[in-house]
């Protein structure tokens, strides 16, 4: 009998803890405030971001771009250098080939902004995601799970610390052009600022997969 009271009990410590006697919106503006004042910090900062392309396993290209915040708290990004691993092929092959890579590069970039609509989400997506998604208690976290937030189809589970409320991680399931798209966003809290460390996105196909990593954060001059 004890030991079914004592395996009773651990059991409950192990279920998820649900939020839904909460006051969601007021969660969600907790939130929001420590995801606002956090943005603020970000704004003053510049940091580098690579970003690196692969196709069926091999990589076709790398980046480096410089990205700041703007005042509207969307990331402004600028390309300083950019590479192909693709060997050139000439005449018409070449021309083909190179309309292809630049369509590539067209469908990376736009899943990279997509991705980052949901990396940086309004006060009243931000509400809508508490408001319509499940809460719940996990460990150290605030897990937080929405479905259709921004596009009919999606599907968020975003986690955050309990204790600061800010992101430890977030799992974006999305559609783009009917494609599905995948992303996995880690996050780390340096100096106070909470920040995205890596990104992978991965994209149907061609079979294409995204690797991003920010550093290099320094006081804009």
């Amino acid at each position: 009998m004890k030991l079914l009271i004592s395996l009773l009990l651990i059991m409950v410590c192990i279920v998820p803890v649900s939020y839904s006697q909460v006051d969601k919106t007021q969660m969600s503006l907790e939130v929001t405030k420590k995801y606002q004042l956090n943005v603020g910090m970000l704004s003053q900062l510049t940091w580098k971001r690579k970003t690196e392309g692969y196709v069926d396993g091999k990589m076709v290209m790398s980046s480096l771009s410089s990205v700041t915040l703007g005042p509207d708290g969307k990331m402004q990004t600028v390309v300083i250098q950019q590479q192909s691993y693709v060997a050139k092929k000439r005449g018409l092959r070449g021309a083909i080939q190179q309309g292809v890579v630049s369509d590539v590069n067209e469908y990376v970039k736009n899943a990279i902004i997509l991705v980052g609509k949901y990396i940086f989400l309004s006060q009243g997506q931000m509400v809508d995601l508490f408001n319509k998604g499940t809460l719940s208690v996990l460990g150290n976290s605030l897990q937080a799970e929405g479905f259709n937030l921004l596009i009919q189809g999606d599907r968020l589970n975003f986690k955050f610390d309990r204790n600061t409320l800010l992101y430890q991680s977030q799992e974006i399931s999305t559609v783009m052009n009917g494609d599905p798209v995948k992303a996995s966003v880690q996050y780390e809290t340096i100096n106070g600022v909470n920040r995205v460390c890596s990104v992978k996105i991965d994209l149907p196909g061609p079979k294409v997969n995204l690797k991003l990593a920010n550093f290099e954060y320094a006081k804009k001059l």
